[in-house]
């Protein structure tokens, strides 16, 4: 399978470097295109005003890597338009350094990668764990072993992202692998101020009061491995059908 990786953490991330080694073992073609830098809580940003240009890094044995300097939206956008001769299978974004739940979707550059991926009609994944385990290699085998699997969930007009986030590394702890419904978190924020720069943001995030034992956010909590299908479609259909017929003066 002829793989795109990309991520929002950056060209040099463990994340995207040992999916990328797990990738190759298990046969597939792969190249990466990734920001040259940290780009986390970009969302689905692209350099329109700017110039972006991107650099051929000889930084791993089996794989073509190029270097950014734009937003996660960008890496795939310059590498369909300037980099790649032919359309990758898949499109792949991550392995993420952090939890891309429920509301996180709107900021998360690693989720709107892959919806980039689905705007361009390719097969897209979006990777993600916890903050702190140790390494990616549980979560790189995880994804390596069950490819063709996310690769068959997804529909073939590829407008719906697999979306897929690994709490844990140990067996013992993680209870399953859960398909599961997007949640709702709701945020704490704080901005700190530094007399040398300005205001930083300082956020803390918890369970929103409407999540049941079906979404994404309570799962991941109980130890899930969580597995959620996110689209670019924002209609609100209800509102649609309700109003669809209203007049209004004009």
């Amino acid at each position: 399978m002829k793989i795109l990786l990309v991520n929002d953490d950056g060209i040099y991330s463990q994340g995207i470097l040992t999916l990328a080694k797990k990738l190759i073992a298990f046969g597939n073609e792969v190249v990466l295109v990734a920001p040259q830098g940290q780009m986390s809580g970009m969302g689905h940003s692209i350099s329109y005003y700017g110039y972006v240009n991107y650099t051929e890094l000889n930084i791993l044995d089996g794989a073509h890597c190029f270097a950014v300097n734009g937003t996660p939206a960008d890496c795939v956008k310059v590498a369909l338009n300037l980099i790649l001769t032919d359309k990758p299978d898949l499109i792949i974004s991550g392995i993420n350094k952090g939890f891309n739940l429920g509301s996180d979707i709107f900021y998360s550059g690693t989720v709107n990668a892959g919806l980039e991926g689905a705007a361009q009609r390719i097969k897209s994944l979006a990777v993600s764990q916890e903050y702190h385990l140790k390494d990616f290699e549980f979560t790189a085998e995880f994804v390596a072993k069950n490819l063709k699997k996310f690769y068959s969930l997804i529909p073939q007009d590829a407008q719906t992202v697999i979306n897929i986030n690994v709490p844990s590394d140990d067996k013992s702890v993680i209870k399953g692998v859960r398909f599961s419904k997007i949640g709702i978190k709701t945020y704490k924020e704080n901005y700190i101020f530094d007399n040398n720069f300005g205001y930083k943001l300082k956020g803390t995030s918890e369970l929103g009061d409407h999540n049941s034992n079906e979404d994404d956010v309570y799962l991941y909590q109980e130890n899930y491995i969580t597995i959620s299908a996110v689209k670019n479609d924002w209609n609100d259909y209800n509102m649609y059908e309700k109003y669809k017929n209203e007049e209004f003066d004009l």
